[in-house]
């Protein structure tokens, strides 16, 4: 009897040992199996942050050559063309067609110095991210589509710098945009607000509103906003489901 129970002893041990070998090894694959996958995530992240980065650059690059070069040869032209007006004019035909011409070149400059100040605001870079809003809100509000309500409670040296500014404003007009076009809303909200030592911005509009899931599988304009607000180091709530309206709050901490 006592061999016998002392060879079930041994039996049990080497099950035990052997249990935990298999458990340490499960364990090691699964922590190799995390490891990849942070690894992948990250990799992807810097894609994602380097695409972003490369949008940026491309929308500076557009924007100086439509200001530099476009803009400066379509002035050339208006001012020839104001030359020409001036010559002795053989027929009131003649008059006519200058007056097309010249208000064609005035739209044209209108329209260049537009997308211009849109692909890189310079009131974002030279006067910081509340004024950039104000003035994308005074846009929307001129188009009489829609009424927009900007409240904001911080400084710009709260914020963290240009490219904190610019990734929020290119969220904010993103979303605004989206309002516009798919949203039918009449009235939207926008709050950039610091409590303590966090920085909150909130945006909302009463439109239709959608499933969200749906959305979500198929990208749509959100992914960049997710992406743009990991570069920030913000977190994002987001609320909407069809005819109950759209509200997204990024949430970051305070440079200061």
């Amino acid at each position: 009897m006592l061999l016998a129970a002392t060879g079930i002893l041994i039996i049990i041990v080497l099950a035990l040992i052997r249990v935990a070998y298999s458990n340490r090894a499960q364990i090691r694959l699964l922590t190799q199996r995390l490891e990849a996958q942070a690894q992948e995530f990250q990799h992807q992240q810097v894609l994602l942050e380097g695409n972003l980065r490369g949008q940026e650059e491309e929308r500076q690059r557009i924007a100086s050559q439509l200001h530099d070069d476009v803009c400066s040869k379509l002035g050339v032209m208006h001012l020839t063309f104001h030359r020409l007006r001036r010559t002795e004019a053989a027929n009131g035909q003649y008059i006519e067609m200058c007056d097309e011409i010249n208000d064609l070149i005035g739209e044209t400059l209108g329209i260049t110095r537009r997308i211009s100040h849109e692909l890189v605001p310079p009131t974002l870079e030279g006067f910081g991210l509340v004024e950039a809003i104000e003035e994308l809100c005074e846009q929307i509000r001129n188009t009489g589509a829609v009424d927009i309500r900007f409240e904001h409670d911080i400084a710009r040296a709260e914020l963290g710098g240009v490219n904190i500014e610019l990734n929020l404003f290119r969220v904010v007009q993103e979303l605004a945009n989206n309002s516009l076009k798919h949203a039918e809303a009449s009235f939207i909200t926008v709050e950039l607000l610091k409590d303590e030592d966090i920085i909150q911005l909130k945006y909302s509009d009463n439109g239709v509103g959608f499933n969200l899931e749906n959305v979500q599988s198929k990208g749509l304009g959100l992914k960049n906003i997710y992406n743009r607000a990991k570069m920030v180091g913000a977190t994002v709530q987001l609320s909407t489901a069809p005819e109950h309206g759209f509200e997204i709050q990024l949430t970051m901490p305070a440079s200061v």
